[in-house]
């Protein structure tokens, strides 16, 4: 049997808070990726997805963060691995794309130069067969010019073409896993379906695990294997991605769903009514009761425990299709 590439293991993050207590950032977090497998993970701002994200690469120092449960990668528990594990394999078998290139691009040093050191970070080649290295990626990531691109400076680059050259940085050292944190954020809807469609094809191309995180489901409608629902810290629902889009099992699931503009039947919908509750306001049951419209008042009360519904598990005491709405 094929063994996951990451396995998320009842994984818990707590911000330590000034006068030494601690905010638990995220809850009870357990999913696999699999080999060549785009796991997308949806939820509103507020959620914890960068959360995890960036935990799984350890970008947070340990003084801020504490972190239960476990993070199994290639042998390793990233979840308590010290620098000596986790350096050689950041940038090189875990790469990471962040909402903002311009935070992680140089604007000092030219796209060529930027691509060389990421290779030569990790011992990578050296003169022509670096530069080749670097002109294939750039073709690949659908630059038509990428000898004039790689003389360019990042201020010189539209928004679309600087996310283009991190998800070329990205992938120059021929990563296991992706994690791409909400890359197209600040793009417009017409970029944001282009720089998605590189990544997808890039990860079919090169058997590469993506683990993608977007509030927006309709980013990930064609292109997820498979799809996990966060909540408040908490995972809502995850399945098979035709499962969790023909038929939502959770309510908040079906809520974003019906947020995606080819979804809508009716007078333009807003968005879902209210917020993401804060993580010094949780309260108990399901976080998203205050929003529901099936809510119960067994709902309120404890913990909810995850249900087999098909081929997903769901957090939810009854989940759809099998009550009617308040």
């Amino acid at each position: 049997m094929t063994e996951p590439i990451v396995s998320i293991r009842d994984l818990t993050i707590h911000v330590r808070a000034s006068g030494g207590g601690r905010l638990k950032i995220v809850e009870d977090i357990s999913f696999d990726i699999m080999p060549g497998q785009f796991f997308a993970l949806i939820g509103e701002s507020g959620s914890g997805k960068s959360m995890i994200a960036r935990t799984i690469m350890r970008l947070m120092p340990d003084e801020i963060l504490d972190v239960d449960g476990q993070i199994l990668f290639g042998g390793d528990d990233l979840a308590h691995a010290g620098e000596e594990v986790l350096r050689p394999l950041r940038g090189s078998q875990i790469s990471m794309i962040f909402q903002e290139p311009m935070s992680s691009l140089d604007p000092l040093m030219t796209v060529e130069r930027q691509l060389s050191e990421a290779i030569e970070a990790h011992g990578g080649g050296c003169g022509a067969h670096k530069r080749k290295r670097i002109l294939d990626l750039l073709a690949s990531v659908r630059f038509r010019n990428p000898e004039q691109i790689m003389r360019s400076y990042p201020h010189e680059l539209s928004g679309g073409m600087r996310q283009r050259v991190m998800i070329a940085s990205a992938l120059i050292n021929e990563p296991k896993l992706l994690i791409a944190d909400e890359p197209t954020t600040a793009l417009d809807v017409t970029i944001q379906a282009q720089v998605l469609d590189i990544i997808a094809s890039l990860a079919r191309e090169h058997g590469l695990s993506v683990l993608f995180i977007s509030h927006d489901l309709s980013l990930v409608y064609e292109n997820a294997d498979a799809i996990a629902v966060l909540y408040g810290g908490k995972l809502m629902e995850r399945g098979p991605a035709r499962e969790v889009i023909a038929d939502p099992a959770h309510p908040y699931t079906a809520a974003l769903l019906a947020c995606v503009p080819r979804r809508r039947t009716g007078g333009r919908q807003e968005g879902i009514e209210g917020a993401v509750p804060s993580v010094a306001h949780w309260e108990p049951g399901c976080r998203f009761a205050a929003r529901c419209s099936y809510r119960q008042d067994v709902c309120t009360r404890g913990e909810i425990a995850v249900v087999q519904r098909g081929d997903s598990r769901v957090r939810c005491v009854t989940p759809l299709g099998t009550r009617a709405p308040v």
